[in-house]
C-alpha cells in the first residue's frame, strides 16, 4: 500500500525522536522505506506519519497540502483531537495502516491574503483558523466584515475568529463557536468578545471569501501601541496596521488524513469534552 514514509517529530522534543525511532525500525522490518528530511519526505514519501500532537500536525498539514500526502498522526500530546493513535498501540495501527486497514477523510485548510494599497503583501495557510486579535493592551478592534461582495457588519470587539470545521474545536469553541463535523461544507466567523451582545457565530458556504479590514484601534491614546495582530493557527503571528484588508477563502486542497479503521469522529468529540460523564 506505501512504499516509502516519511516520519516527522516535534521539535526539540525527546519522547517524540525517542518513538520515531522505535517506530522506524518497526517500519523497515515490515520492508518499508522511511526518510525524515523534509526535502525527501515532499518528493518520496507516499504516507506521512507526525509524532507529536495536535501542534505537529497542524504544522505539517499546512508545509504539505500542495503535496497531496496522506498524514496519520501519533499522539504524544494532550488532546489529541487530529492525531489520534496512541503510542501504546501504535505498532499495531501502523502495521494494519500499512495493509490498507484504515479510514481516509479530506479536511479544508484556509488560504489568507492580506491587503495594502490593493496589493497582496503576504499570504499565508491555516488548517485551523485564521484570527485577527488585539495585542497585549486593553484595546478593542474596530473593523469590517465582507462576505464575497456583501457587507456583513461593522463591530467592534477584541478580535474576530474565521475557522475551518477542523478549528471549530479550538479558539472558536472558547469563544462560543458551534462543533461542525469536518464533513461540513463551510466557514465559520466567531467574535471574540463582541462590544455588541447581539453579534453571535456565522456558518457561511466554504465557498464564500470572508474580508476584514481594520478600521481603528480603540483604546486610551497614553497607550502606544498602534495595530493589532493575526495568527494562523495559533503558531504564527504578524501585525496588521488600519486600513489593512485580510482576505480569507478555502484553500484549493485539502489535507488527506488516516485513522484507524475503526474510527469514530462523536467518540472523540465526547472523550475530549467530558460529555456523558457521570456528575457526582
Amino acid at each position: 500500500m506505501f512504499n516509502t514514509i516519511g516520519i516527522i517529530t516535534k521539535p526539540n522534543d525527546k519522547k517524540s525522536k525517542d518513538t520515531a525511532k522505535e517506530l522506524s525500525l518497526f517500519i523497515e522490518d515490515q520492508g518499508v522505506g522511511v526518510v525524515i528530511d523534509v526535502q525527501q519526505i515532499a518528493e518520496q514519501a507516499d504516507l506521512i506519519i507526525v509524532v507529536g500532537g495536535d501542534g505537529s500536525l497542524l504544522n505539517t498539514a499546512r508545509n504539505f497540502v500542495d503535496k497531496n500526502i496522506p498524514i496519520l498522526g501519533i499522539n504524544l500530546g494532550r488532546l489529541g483531537f487530529l492525531a489520534d493513535v496512541p503510542v501504546s498501540n501504535m505498532f499495531e495501527i501502523v502495521a494494519k495502516v500499512l495493509d490498507g486497514e484504515f479510514t481516509k477523510e479530506k479536511r479544508c485548510l484556509l488560504n489568507c491574503q492580506i491587503e495594502e494599497n490593493n496589493k497582496v503583501s503576504s499570504e499565508f495557510l491555516a488548517f485551523n483558523d485564521v484570527v485577527l486579535h488585539r495585542k497585549e493592551t486593553l484595546r478593542m478592534i474596530e473593523f469590517e466584515v465582507f462576505i464575497g461582495d456583501k457587507f456583513l457588519s461593522t463591530q467592534r470587539a477584541d478580535g474576530i475568529i474565521v475557522t475551518t470545521p477542523t478549528g471549530s474545536t479550538a479558539y472558536a469553541l472558547s469563544s462560543g463557536g458551534p462543533i461542525m463535523h469536518p464533513g461540513v461544507n463551510a466557514i465559520g466567523i466567531v467574535s471574540i468578545c463582541p462590544h455588541t451582545m447581539s453579534h453571535r457565530p456565522l456558518l457561511i458556504p466554504s465557498n464564500e471569501e470572508v474580508t476584514i479590514r481594520v478600521i481603528d484601534i480603540i483604546g486610551p491614546p497614553t497607550i502606544a501601541e498602534e495595530s493589532a495582530s493575526l495568527s494562523f493557527d495559533g503558531q504564527t503571528t504578524i501585525s496588521i496596521e488600519r486600513g489593512q484588508k485580510i482576505r480569507v477563502q478555502q484553500h484549493s486542497n485539502f489535507v488527506h488524513l488516516l485513522h484507524p479503521k475503526n474510527y469514530d469522529y462523536y467518540e472523540i468529540i465526547r472523550s475530549k469534552l467530558h460529555w456523558s460523564k457521570k456528575l457526582l
